[in-house]
């Protein structure tokens, strides 16, 4: 690890707001053994799948500068984080891995609280302005960025070249362009909304009833679904999309840095080709292809700490170092982890900006490019409400005299209104 990572460890720690009036409101026997009790202060964390060996590599640098916390790692689906905390907090982990957008149902349900003040600004000068939006919820910090994650354009590089991946249309007249609108992913065509100027819960994703894609900007978003049909460039893909790439029957596809190596394996290395969305023309306008952008991020849940103080204080200690420039830095260099960083100072490191896929993930977690994924709770009511209107659309379920009262009742169905 880097000199700078003790130095940042050895920082003392102060509690913010939150934590002292837990300590204040703890028992007295918590406070005593807080206090008096030389043992370690165990600390237990929650990591995604298949992450242990870095996570323990990682951590023996933050136990050995400071030896009186331990730190218990236990791999769970971080994808399933909201739903196993709240279960039971008091028996969950201390710390864990979520991703951002389900924040909001942490927050509202209790469960996690406003981070410390000297976090919260460790946090605004370190991490990117769209990491801190992931991080924030009723412009309030709650949780610590650790990475980001958005979709690309993967291209084979036999069939397009870079100047041709730039617009839809030239994909589509050149070679071919792979999705699934048959049954379609809200995550992945949902966006298309935003592209035109429309809003998911309004401008910062909070405002149930901000979304307005029942407009003459989102009819055009259907008449183009619908029109996919008969583009000859267009070819419906399914899980088969990787098949479909390796056989050259598409040319490109959208999707995250998890695809990353399965592309390679189906077009070689040399042959495969990472850029950022492309422009697409929309009811006769070009205009930016948008994607979701996801945050990668670390909370503390107090409950098992029962008001210890000195408990609570270990729990922001390691959150914050798990989010910390080094850790980050490490994280980005491991194979087994390859996560794309939240923090300016590695993004802007020759080792990110010289890797492709890398530098195309940093580039579209611009506003220009992506829209942090919204966090309230009524993102559930999102996910098949949509999908359910997109693919009828393209499977000619709904005709075009149906595309308002169809928007309509969506925006309705978003907003949880009956």
């Amino acid at each position: 690890m880097k000199s700078n990572l003790k130095k940042y460890l050895l920082s003392g720690v102060m509690l913010g707001a939150t934590a002292l009036t837990l300590a204040a409101c703890g028992s007295g026997s918590g406070e005593k053994k807080a206090s008096g009790s030389s043992d370690k202060t165990d600390v237990t964390l929650w990591i995604t799948t298949d992450s242990k060996k870095f996570y323990t590599k990682v951590l023996e640098d933050f136990e050995k500068d400071n030896p009186d916390i331990h730190v218990k790692v236990v791999e769970t689906e971080d994808a399933k984080a909201q739903e196993n905390v709240k279960k039971d907090p008091s028996s969950a982990a201390d710390v864990f891995a979520l991703p951002h957008d389900q924040l909001g149902q942490l927050v509202d349900s209790g469960v996690i609280q406003e981070i410390p003040e000297k976090y919260v600004d460790e946090i605004k000068s370190a991490q990117s302005e769209t990491a801190l939006a992931g991080a924030t919820y009723k412009d309030k910090v709650y949780a610590f960025p650790y990475g980001i994650e958005s979709q690309v354009l993967y291209y084979n590089k036999k069939m397009l070249n870079e100047n041709q991946v730039s617009s839809y249309e030239n994909i589509t007249k050149d070679a071919t362009f792979g999705a699934n609108l048959k049954a379609v992913d809200a995550y992945k065509i949902g966006p298309l909304f935003m592209s035109v100027g429309d809003k998911l819960f309004g401008d910062t994703g909070e405002d149930v009833k901000g979304t307005d894609w029942n407009n003459s900007a989102g009819i055009s978003v259907l008449q183009w679904i619908a029109d996919q049909k008969n583009n000859s460039g267009f070819i419906n893909v399914g899980d088969d999309y990787i098949s479909q790439f390796e056989n050259e029957k598409i040319a490109t596809f959208e999707s995250g840095p998890w695809d990353k190596e399965k592309a390679i394996e189906a077009v070689g290395k040399d042959n495969l080709g990472i850029a950022v969305y492309p422009k697409i023309t929309i009811g006769g306008n070009e205009v930016q292809q948008k994607a979701f952008l996801g945050v990668k991020l670390y909370a503390v849940n107090q409950a098992p700490a029962n008001g210890d103080s000195k408990k609570i204080a270990a729990d922001y200690k390691l959150a914050s170092y798990l989010s910390s420039e080094a850790v980050q830095e490490a994280q980005f260099k491991d194979e087994t982890r390859n996560i794309i960083p939240s923090n300016t100072t590695i993004q802007e490191a020759d080792y990110v900006t010289n890797d492709e896929l890398a530098n195309a993930v940093v580039t579209m977690s611009g506003s220009e490019y992506s829209v942090v994924m919204p966090k309230i709770p009524e993102m559930t009511n999102f996910w098949t409400a949509s999908a359910a209107v997109l693919s009828d659309t393209y499977n000619g379920k709904i005709k075009p005299d149906q595309y308002q009262a169809k928007l309509d009742q969506l925006v309705k169905d978003i907003s949880g209104d009956k």
